[in-house]
């Protein structure tokens, strides 16, 4: 797994760890639903920029969220 699908899988982690949807957390950074299905699933590389957003909707920080999904990190 590389670090896309990493930081995807971290997404889907934090989101549904809160319990909210694709959409639910589109709408709340500010994003098209697909490409939030297409950040978790690997195929889209975001930008810082959107990376920020979705950290800002999950209420974590860009940091947390780059750490929750670096590979060094899991057991």
């Amino acid at each position: 797994m590389n670090n896309i699908e990493f930081i995807g899988e971290s997404i889907r982690i934090l989101r549904t760890g809160k319990g909210q949807s694709q959409e639910q957390l589109a709408l709340n950074a500010g994003v098209n639903t697909s490409y939030i299905g297409q950040i978790e699933r690997g195929e889209k590389n975001p930008t810082i920029k959107t990376l920020e957003k979705i950290a800002l909707a999950l209420e974590v920080t860009l940091l947390d969220l780059l750490l929750h999904s670096n590979p060094t990190n899991r057991a």
